[in-house]
């Protein structure tokens, strides 16, 4: 599953997409940002066994106590298949 920046950011609880792009800028996301047709998308599933909402949310830490969602892609995808 795939998202852009924007999607990413509400699907994880963040107000705006600029902390994503804040990380992406750092290097924290390469391993699971993709290019596809000259657009930057966030690889939401597994990879080297976290999905990227668990390994934001090992890695990343905010002053003000923010913890994004524990979003899960494929609860999310089968939701989608239920409606």
């Amino acid at each position: 599953m795939y998202c852009t920046f924007s999607e990413a950011s509400k699907l994880l609880g963040y107000k705006s997409r600029s902390t994503l792009y804040r990380l992406k800028e750092k290097g924290l996301l390469d391993d699971y940002l993709e290019e596809i047709e000259g657009k930057a998308y966030l690889y939401m599933r597994e990879k080297k066994g976290k999905t990227l909402a668990k390994y934001i949310r090992s890695n990343v830490f905010d002053r003000h106590g923010f913890v994004c969602n524990d979003f899960d892609p494929e609860a999310y995808l089968e939701s989608l298949i239920a409606i």
